[in-house]
């Protein structure tokens, strides 16, 4: 009797064990419907901002593929299936995941299993990819665009996004604590238009990090969420004490222009000014200087003054960009992009930003979109 009990405890202690380390692996199979010979499929983990190849996972004639993970899961993170350079899955993967997914060559996914993560992050980007698809079929006219078409277009732009916003708002709620949330905090639109960018947005991100902290305390995606509300949360606090300060002598800036000049915030002061700031290479941006042109020729001979601060980490890519724009106001750049001292003397936490000065040297305005600085200028003369 005994040596049957020692051999059922050593079955039951090798199960267990065995079993443990089955907990520490995600094991994924699946199939990706007509793979041709030459065909490589490849997985991908997300690095926050960067992709990292994991490995090269080997398919049957059917396409049929099966991998077990084992390293780099101590939080769940982002990862995809790559056909070549075309991603056909995107999964969420834990520890202890058995997933399958069932998808095609252009990235169709038809099943998905063994994941609720990944099933809401395919239930996201559906919709997410959807609105981005209809906003991206109207841009390039918008970019061409002028008069009332121009202004029909940026409603309907306009729409898209705010009804996408809407959505992303509503998913955040129902699934409070899904980890799939740390890419819709960080969601965006073509030209850098994030969909959680206003100050005000501060409160929800902290409601989605308070919700993930207790279960993902350690994932870099969590506490990414975390350094975003904390600097809405300060660019909320700069807005209301400028607001309400009743003598701003607003903080200098002293940078080099597009010919080396040193050229100093503080000798317009007297006038009213737009201090401006943005990135050369942002395609929203350059059509906001678009809009500045009007504002600057109508207003210049009247005592406006646009200083216009660029973060750019290559001067030369931003002159290039000055000199084809033949912007007529001051912009200047140090090259050091959003380390440069201007950003930290204005608490800048996103671009473009626009503080409106007046003739009295008070802040009087700080805003986001160029509509509300010609707005906020206009009201000064």
């Amino acid at each position: 009797m005994r040596p049957y009990v020692i051999i059922m405890a050593v079955a039951l202690s090798a199960g267990l064990l065995f079993s443990c380390k089955a907990d520490d692996q995600v094991h994924i199979s699946g199939i990706v419907e007509h793979v041709d010979a030459e065909d490589v499929l490849l997985l991908k983990r997300l690095e926050f901002s960067t992709e990292t190849l994991i490995d090269t996972l080997r398919t049957d004639e059917e396409g049929r593929f099966k991998y077990i993970l084992k390293k780099g899961i101590e939080q769940p993170g982002y990862y995809y299936i790559y056909l070549g350079n075309r991603q056909v899955a995107a999964l969420i993967l834990q520890k202890g995941d058995v997933v399958t997914v069932h998808t095609t060559k252009d990235g169709r996914v038809s099943l998905l299993d063994g994941s609720e993560e990944s099933a809401l992050l395919q239930q996201i980007n559906t919709t997410f990819y959807k609105a981005v698809k209809k906003f991206d079929s109207i841009y390039p006219a918008y970019e061409k665009a002028s008069g009332k078409e121009r202004d029909r277009m940026s409603l309907e732009l306009g729409s898209i996004f705010i009804k996408y916003k809407q959505q992303a708002i509503r998913f955040l709620y129902q699934y409070p604590g899904a980890f799939v949330n740390t890419s819709v905090i960080f969601h965006s639109f073509p030209g850098q238009l994030y969909v959680f960018s206003d100050p005000k947005d501060a409160m929800l991100l902290k409601m989605v990090y308070d919700s993930l902290y207790t279960s993902h305390p350690f994932s870099p995606h969590t506490m990414a969420i975390r350094d975003r509300y904390e600097s809405m949360e300060k660019a909320l606090k700069m807005e209301h004490a400028l607001l309400q300060a009743e003598v701003s002598d607003f903080p200098d800036i002293c940078l080099p222009d597009r010919n080396g000049r040193m050229v100093c915030l503080s000798e317009w002061k007297g006038k009213s000014i737009l201090l401006s700031f943005w990135h050369s290479t942002n395609v929203r941006m350059r059509l906001d200087n678009r809009e500045l042109l009007d504002l600057y020729a109508q207003y210049a001979q009247k005592g406006l003054e646009i200083f216009q601060v660029a973060l750019d980490n290559d001067k030369a890519v931003w002159a290039s960009s000055v000199k084809d724009q033949d912007i007529p106001w001051i912009s200047v750049c140090d090259g050091m992009g959003i380390y440069s001292s201007s950003v930290t003397s204005y608490n800048v936490v996103e671009i473009p930003t626009f503080f409106i000065i007046n003739k009295q040297g008070d802040i009087v305005s700080r805003v986001s979109h160029v509509d509300e600085a010609i707005a906020e200028i206009k009201r000064l003369f």
